[in-house]
């Protein structure tokens, strides 16, 4: 048995790709710890892995939950690179796969000399192709990552990491190009030919789609005829009231059956005059959805867009920041859907969009032939086996 440690930061974009990943792999008999935060605690056990709870840099202190009580307290403290180096030595883990954006985790890796794997939930860049370049230039003035983090915490965090790799002889590490930074082996949670300038990367990449559940994985796509709509701005950037009413305008009193999920921090009190053809949520689980869904509304988060496209569903996309403008743009030129500007769209913009997408089969085509591509990457099974056998590769090496 294999002993994994999976490390993330506290976004569901980020976290949610990876729980079926880690089911996969306890599936096959391996031992999998994931160094995530409280919040994460339900969904991290529920895929049989065994959450080592952390404060993340910049929260706020939290007492621990009565799950963490009862087994055995929590970490209500801030915890830095120092800190959760000697947490990882201790579980002497024998692979860490870990997201990029956590900025302590690759350092850690190498300080221990543990064999570690690159979780992708986004676009990848390598010395050849960067998509994103001027997006994250981290310590200047613009500041427009997926988890924007002010300068001054920036250079912090670029000095403690700066000590910790002198004290164990590590190479500089340049805050700067940390989204470029690869390892030898990239999980890319989306199919090849969805990422721009694919060739360019090599095997080192594996493009495994969208990773999901078991449970979503059995469901399959109904055709057909509902003039179904699903509306959702995501996670994070979902306090849009007035994109909301918009909606209410643009498709009540109409034939669509529209769900709209507003999520945790949308003012579901200012949503009070619902449209009788509108279900409202503040939450819910995708892949009940987008099997009876004609035409998907959204933010263009990857997680969503590629669980959409799983299921074969056409898309009209409001960007709102940087990432979701590049997956905005892959979308159109794809032909998978249309684009609008989130600042300026009407409603009856939004409701031509709509009738133009659920209208035009020459985008469904496409989108059900993407789902075929999808499908075909492999998700949580491809992800696992890239996994295991660099794993195995690495313990047979190190053992030799």
């Amino acid at each position: 048995m294999v002993k994994y440690l999976f490390v993330n930061v506290p976004a569901y974009g980020h976290a949610n790709p990876t729980f079926p990943v880690v089911q996969e792999l306890v599936k096959r008999g391996e031992s999998v710890a994931y160094y995530l935060t409280e919040e994460f605690r339900s969904a991290v056990e529920g895929v049989g892995a065994t959450l080592l709870p952390y404060q993340p840099f910049g929260g706020k202190p939290q007492p621990p939950s009565p799950q963490a009580q009862q087994a055995g307290g929590g970490r209500p403290n801030f915890e830095g690179p120092f800190e959760m180096l000697e947490r990882v030595r201790q579980e002497q883990p024998d692979c860490i796969v870990y997201d990029a954006m956590h900025l302590w985790a690759r350092t850690v890796a190498e300080a221990l000399r543990i064999p570690a794997v690159l979780s992708c939930p986004s676009f990848v860049a390598n010395e050849h192709f960067n998509p994103l370049k001027d997006h994250f230039n981290l310590l200047g003035e613009k500041i427009a990552a997926p988890m924007p983090i002010p300068p001054q915490a920036l250079e912090k965090i670029q000095g403690v990491i700066t000590r910790i790799r002198q004290k164990y002889q590590l190479s500089d590490f340049d805050m700067s190009d940390f989204y470029s930074h690869t390892e030898k082996l990239n999980i890319v949670y989306m199919p090849r030919a969805f990422h721009p300038s694919e060739e360019r990367f090599d095997e080192h990449y594996v493009f495994v789609g969208p990773p999901l559940l078991q449970a979503a994985e059995r469901v399959s796509r109904e055709e057909g005829g509902k003039q179904a709509l699903y509306i959702s701005l995501g996670t994070v950037y979902n306090n849009r009231p007035e994109f909301f009413k918009q909606c209410f305008a643009a498709f009540g009193q109409s034939p669509w059956k529209v769900i709209l999920a507003h999520g945790k921090k949308g003012e579901a009190q200012e949503l009070t005059t619902v449209p009788e053809n509108f279900q409202v949520e503040a939450y819910v689980e995708q892949w009940k959805v987008f099997p009876q869904t004609d035409v998907f509304v959204t933010h263009g988060g990857m997680s969503s867009v590629m669980e959409g496209l799983y299921y074969g569903v056409p898309m009209v996309v409001l960007p709102q920041q940087a990432e979701q403008q590049m997956t905005a743009r892959r979308i159109a030129e794809l032909g998978l859907g249309v684009v609008l500007d989130a600042e300026t769209t009407t409603a009856q913009g939004l409701q031509e969009a709509v009738e133009k997408v659920y209208r035009d089969q020459a985008i469904h085509e496409r989108a059900r032939a993407m789902r075929q591509i999808v499908r075909a990457a492999g998700g949580a099974r491809s992800a696992a086996d890239a996994i295991i056998q660099f794993a195995h590769t690495h313990l047979s090496i190190a053992r030799s």
